[in-house]
C-alpha cells in the first residue's frame, strides 16, 4: 500500500483517490479485499487516503493542518 501511494505520488505529482485505490487493489488483492470496506479496516484514523499519504511521508491532504 505504501510503494503504491509512494508510486502514484512520484508519477502524477500528487495524492491518489481512494476510488484509485480500490480500483488498483481490486484487481491485485480480489474482490474480497480489494474494497472500501478493506481500505477503512487498514487505516481505521482518517481513512485510506489521509491516514495512508501520512504514512507514506507524502504531503497532508486538503483541510489537514
Amino acid at each position: 500500500m505504501i510503494r503504491f501511494l509512494r508510486a502514484r505520488f512520484a508519477r502524477n505529482g500528487m495524492q491518489t483517490t481512494v476510488r484509485d485505490m480500490i480500483v488498483h487493489f481490486r484487481e491485485v488483492w480480489g474482490p474480497e479485499r480489494g474494497n472500501n470496506r478493506y481500505l477503512h479496516q487498514i487505516f481505521p484514523r482518517g481513512g485510506p487516503q489521509k491516514q495512508g499519504n501520512r504514512l507514506a511521508g507524502l504531503l497532508r491532504t486538503k483541510g489537514e493542518h
